[in-house]
């Protein structure tokens, strides 16, 4: 009888293992602040957000939206980004997972001599790698197809402050809009 109730027991303990052995959130709400050097000299700034949920076992729904201002005076430019889609995760090792993101974007530019917006797609493949439980490296590599099309590659550093919080930054280099450096503050749930 006692071996029948432990291997009951062990039956039912083991998805909750297996969900506690992956190291890796992508459910979470993160908050960021964004500073982008444009080509044309002029810099935005201002705050994002994004929202990653599982839908199915390693697949991801994902969107998020960007408000950047013109921060010199005499320049009246203001962006409003956003985008959706998916991602699709893959365990490599206990500590590095692969991923894909493909997403609609949907790019609001507002000037004094008037509006536009860019919609289109875009493809990316990362990598996230845990050197520690306390500290993340996130890097990306994407291709936007839009209007005017771009390359870009993107570093980011996790700090885990929690089992549900984390705060950090990150650097992305784009071939139409230079650099772009960010804080964020990630929530798992």
């Amino acid at each position: 009888m006692k071996i029948s109730a432990g291997l009951l027991a062990g039956l039912l303990l083991c998805p909750v293992v297996a969900l506690a052995a992956d190291p890796f959130g992508y459910d979470y709400v993160e908050l960021n602040y964004q500073h982008q050097s444009l080509d044309n000299g002029t810099t935005t700034n201002g705050p994002g957000m994004e929202v990653a949920y599982t839908v199915w076992n390693q697949l991801q729904l994902v969107g998020g939206y960007a408000h950047l201002h013109a921060s010199e005076p005499g320049s009246d430019i203001t962006d409003n980004n956003y985008y959706a889609g998916i991602r699709g995760e893959s365990n490599y090792t206990d500590s590095t997972d692969f991923y894909t993101d493909i997403l609609y974007l949907n790019n609001r530019t507002s000037s004094q001599t008037g509006n536009s917006t860019d919609t289109g797609y875009r493809l990316a493949i990362g990598m996230r790698h845990l050197f520690s439980r306390w500290i993340e490296c996130d890097i990306v590599a994407g291709h936007n197809y839009l209007g005017q099309s771009s390359n870009d590659g993107t570093i980011g550093l996790l700090f885990n402050a929690t089992s549900w919080l984390a705060v950090g930054v990150s650097y992305s280099h784009n071939s139409v809009t230079n650099n772009t450096s960010s804080f964020r503050v990630r929530a798992y749930f």
